[in-house]
């Protein structure tokens, strides 16, 4: 009897054991589920994307403005209305390098040499404390085309790394890390000086998840350093006695990274549609295929904005249909201007184009040469006769739209 007593007694205690953790276990789950109000809610992941700033400001370490692309370049990797702007300073502000506001995630591009620079990003939300990453990036000849690409792609994955709370350290170790590379917070520093600092900087020590991303940067920007470029147009020249000829064109091209200014290379042809003027004793009409082999730079006038300058070679081949006029003069008029004519021509364009996410629109103003004696003639009973000469110096102006596209 007093052994099932004592087992009564051991399972009624086990049984309130059991209780005790269903009700902890409920409990738990309960609070897992809810708000601190009550609300409950599926899930609370470790870092709330919704409150996560949407504004990247930028700031550039640099003595003049060789970035008026970067803007761009990191605009275009964002798909999800993440606002990003650009500014440039002559002076280092070291003491602002961590600081962190929840309205923006705050980047620093420190050029150390041509070969390398440190960007040092600062994130905080409401429901998160500060959040750090300094990362080093190679580059090839500091902040050229192929530099701000690479810089953009670092700059992009690095945003959502701490956007989605996969990476960041805490402000101590961000200062370690900006200390073994030679900048010392608090303090402010001209660029010349901290590059001198910097000649030989210890390689900032990174979490694996950087190392990786520091390792596609590269491969990145090696496939986007040389763009495709396709543009179309419509535009008319003056050619003095064979009138205005217009009509539209195409360009298809290359454009190559460069320090100063982009390189392009283009094939362009215009067809202008088929003019009629009178050559004195005849009526003519003339129909011209104009082609084109260019080459040109593409040198920075702001954020957008870009000079366009381009010299050429080619030819114009211009076919002409020309008749006689009737009179009650000569009665042998043969004109010798009928068919189909090669001529050498010579071209230079100067223009201005703002470029845009999708498509970069232009305006262009243009001189043709042609390069040999181009006339009109006709056999006459009195013997051969010179009639008219277009201008052997063309103006035109045009407009052109161009897609641009990275290989």
């Amino acid at each position: 009897m007093n052994r099932a007593k004592r087992g009564c007694h051991g399972w009624v205690r086990g049984a309130g054991t059991g209780a005790l953790c269903l009700q902890a276990l409920f409990g738990w789950t309960h609070s897992a589920c809810a708000q601190p109000d009550g609300t409950p809610v599926e899930a609370t992941p470790a870092r709330s994307i919704s409150a996560f700033p949407t504004r990247l400001a930028i700031t550039v370490v640099a003595d003049q403005h060789p970035l008026a692309t970067l803007q761009q370049r990191v605009s275009s990797w964002f798909t999800d209305g993440t606002q990003v702007t650009v500014a440039v300073t002559s002076e280092v502000d070291e003491e602002r390098l961590l600081a962190s506001t929840p309205s923006e995630v705050r980047v620093w591009i420190l050029p150390l040499r041509p070969e390398r620079a440190l960007v040092t990003f600062s994130s905080v939300t409401p429901q998160t404390p500060a959040r750090h990453l300094v990362r080093e990036v190679r580059l090839r000849n500091g902040l050229d085309d192929l530099g701000l690409e690479r810089l953009a792609s670092v700059i992009h994955s690095a945003f959502v790394a701490l956007r989605d709370g996969a990476d960041g350290v805490e402000r101590a170790q961000a200062e370690r890390e900006l200390g073994e590379a030679g900048v010392t917070p608090g303090s402010k520093r001209a660029p010349v000086e901290l590059a001198a600092r910097m000649v030989e900087p210890r390689p900032v020590p990174v979490a694996p998840s950087q190392s990786s991303e520091i390792r596609r940067a590269p491969a990145l920007a090696r496939e986007t350093p040389i763009w495709l470029l396709l543009g179309a147009g419509y535009g008319g020249r003056l050619r003095g006695p064979e009138s205005l000829g217009h009509g539209p064109s195409l360009a298809l091209g290359l454009q190559l990274p460069s320090k100063r200014a982009a390189i392009d290379l283009l094939v362009s042809g215009q067809f202008l549609f088929r003019s009629a003027f009178e050559a004195e004793l005849f009526e003519a009409s003339v129909q011209t295929t104009a082609l084109r082999f260019q080459f040109g730079i593409e040198p920075a006038l702001g954020s957008s904005f870009f000079a366009q300058a381009l010299v050429g070679a080619g030819a114009d081949i211009a076919q002409v249909h020309a008749s006689s006029l009737p009179t009650s003069g000569t009665a042998h008029r043969l004109p010798h201007s009928t068919g189909t004519q090669l001529r050498s021509a010579g071209e230079l364009t100067l223009g201005v184009l703002r470029r845009g996410e999708l498509l970069d629109l232009g305006v262009y103003a243009q001189l043709n040469f042609l390069l040999e004696d181009v006339h009109y003639s006709a056999t006459t009973d009195t013997g051969e006769q010179r009639l008219v000469t277009p201008w052997p110096i063309q103006p035109g102006l045009f407009l052109q739209g161009r897609f641009r596209s990275a290989l």
